[in-house]
């Protein structure tokens, strides 16, 4: 009786916290992406980032995130593209807060998941993304001038950079980068000591730096080029439907065939059902088995997860940036979706263990209720008539029939994988360090071998630092280029 209680507790919760995103996350473009998040990424792929901007810090719009921390971080991520420096760097500094408050999980909200699905649970940033979302605050604060800020978000960056400990294969190129763009901040605010220490990391990870940082000569400057390529790789779904026979009782100890089964059709997906896949589909798994070939099954046991997919224009070739007094390629480059699929396989464990227990509990919760509704069916033992006695039957029969499939189609209505995610960050970031002459210049990224993004008007100051930071949306278009100047706090770079 009390798992009757439950549904009838707190499905209906449940429900009015996630019927928005479960019916959004039906509508998918042909990449996987939600049909909402590829219209935001189409926008900053066509340079509208302002449009884009509306877009997302409307509560009222389609294409606003309904998640608080997403919202902000796709807020953050189209004012910087805009040229809203320090709209950014306060958006990433809010999204921040939210992100480490983020641990705390609500109970109730997780018991509603399980009657429905993991967009119940508000969403937690995974290892990688806080430390991007350090990263792209500390290039705001950059280009508004605020070395300070920025400097802050290095230390904070670099202190989660040590709190994560050793990286793995597929993180050690971010790794590498993070640390050498921290580097630069802080030598952009004179912080030569702790300059030195993320240089240091940077070289223990790969990246050919020297050990220390050197003051150039007088008519010198520093030049950092940070190259973003491309799109990460997002998440979509996959499924599984397995049938469940009259009589096969999952939670029956005495039957364990269709636990057997169960495990035996979701091993015999590809790795486990987790794979960069191209073409992510729904798979009802066959009926080729004797003991139940004929029968008719009496409920669907769905489940849903997520899998990661590569955008299909991936960024490929190096990357080398060009001025009129030098030529330089990139001194560590990384590959952010790579470092993705590592935080994916470190959870993958809890996702799919999750997915199992959110089946099984509805499974539960749909017989619970068609004993429920069959048990408020008065019979009346006290009549002799035995036609009224077999219509008696016949109703309460009926009527939990009614109650299992309705249960069964709300379960399946529910059962989405959750596919968010923070789908505006680069697939790649290259990072490019020159000296060149002090004065203004005009820069050319050469990436695979094609002039793609030019960066005009770029002013390098004597024995300063300066980072240029361009965004290669398409291999195949022409990217937009944002230049992130370091300058003192007194003398901000003009806002664009």
């Amino acid at each position: 009786m009390w798992r009757s209680f439950l549904v009838v507790a707190v499905l209906p919760l449940a429900a009015c916290t996630t019927l928005s995103n479960t019916a959004r996350s039906y509508l998918t473009a042909p990449n996987g992406l939600q049909v909402d998040d590829d219209r935001v990424r189409s926008l900053l792929h066509r340079g509208m980032a302002d449009s884009a901007l509306r877009a997302v810090g409307n509560r009222k719009s389609a294409l606003s995130p309904d998640d608080r921390l997403l919202r902000l971080l796709y807020q953050a991520s189209a004012a910087r593209y805009a040229g809203r420096y320090r709209e950014a760097g306060q958006l990433f500094d809010a999204a921040f807060a939210v992100s480490e408050d983020r641990f705390t999980k609500s109970v109730s909200r997780t018991a509603a998941a399980l009657l429905t699905n993991d967009y119940a649970l508000p969403y937690t940033a995974g290892r990688n993304e806080r430390l991007m979302l350090h990263y792209s605050a500390l290039l705001a604060w950059s280009a508004a001038g605020d070395t300070d800020a920025a400097a802050v978000e290095a230390r904070r960056l670099t202190a989660l950079l040590a709190s994560f400990g050793a990286p793995g294969d597929d993180d050690r190129s971010t790794r590498a980068m993070l640390h050498t763009v921290a580097a630069a901040a802080f030598e952009a605010a004179s912080d030569r000591v702790d300059a030195d220490v993320a240089r240091r990391n940077a070289i223990a990870l790969g990246a050919p730096l020297d050990s220390a940082w050197t003051a150039p000569a007088d008519s010198m400057g520093d030049l950092f080029v940070i190259v973003e390529r491309g799109d990460v790789a997002h998440k979509v779904a996959v499924g599984l439907t397995v049938p469940i026979f009259s009589g096969d009782n999952v939670s029956s100890s005495n039957s364990g065939f269709a636990a057997q089964r169960l495990l035996a059709d979701f091993g015999a997906l590809r790795n486990g059902g987790v794979w960069w896949d191209d073409t992510p589909s729904w798979r009802f798994t066959d009926t080729r088995y004797a003991p139940w070939r004929g029968a008719s099954a009496s409920y669907l046991l769905d489940m849903s997860w997520p899998v990661l997919r590569r955008s299909l224009a991936g960024s490929v070739g190096p990357v080398q940036v060009v001025t009129d007094d030098a030529r330089a390629g990139a001194v560590v480059a990384a590959s952010i979706s790579d470092a993705m699929a590592s935080d994916y396989r470190s959870d993958r464990s809890a996702i799919l263990t999750r997915t199992v227990t959110r089946a099984v509990t509805k499974y539960l919760a749909a017989r619970a209720a068609e004993a429920a509704v069959e048990a408020a069916v008065k019979k009346d033992d006290s009549d002799d008539d035995k036609k009224k006695k077999k219509k008696d039957d016949d109703a309460r029969e009926y009527a939990g029939l009614l109650a299992r499939l309705f249960t069964n189609a709300a379960a399946t209505a529910f059962e989405r994988a959750d596919t968010r995610g923070w789908t505006l960050l680069p697939g790649q970031v290259a990072v490019v360090h020159m000296r060149i002459p002090a004065g203004t210049h005009e820069l050319l990224v050469d990436a695979a071998g094609m002039r793609q993004l030019s960066l005009p008007g770029v002013v390098v100051r004597r024995g300063r630092t300066t980072i240029v930071s361009g965004r290669l949306w398409s291999e195949a278009r022409q990217g937009v280029g944002t230049v992130f100047e370091r300058t003192a706090a007194h003398d901000p770079a003009p806002q664009r």
